[in-house]
């Protein structure tokens, strides 16, 4: 996947993980497109979503789980 489609991949993840999260909802899961199961894709949405309580790819599936709230 190309660097550009890969930022492109990783924002939308982003905005959807935003949106879950201001609507309570602690667990995002995200249907990655077939060229993004490639082991260096998995490698950098891993490292883009660090911060998170846990992320994880399963059958094609990102699993993003959210950090508890601050404050």
């Amino acid at each position: 996947m190309k660097n550009e489609k890969l930022s492109d991949l990783i924002l939308s993840i982003k905005l959807e993980a935003k949106d879950d999260y201001q609507g309570g909802i602690t667990t995002t899961r995200y249907k990655l497109p077939e060229a993004a199961l490639a082991d260096n894709v998995i490698q950098a949405l891993y490292a883009n979503f660090e911060h998170y309580k846990s992320c994880s790819v399963d059958g094609g599936v990102l699993i993003l789980v959210h950090p508890e709230p601050e404050g």
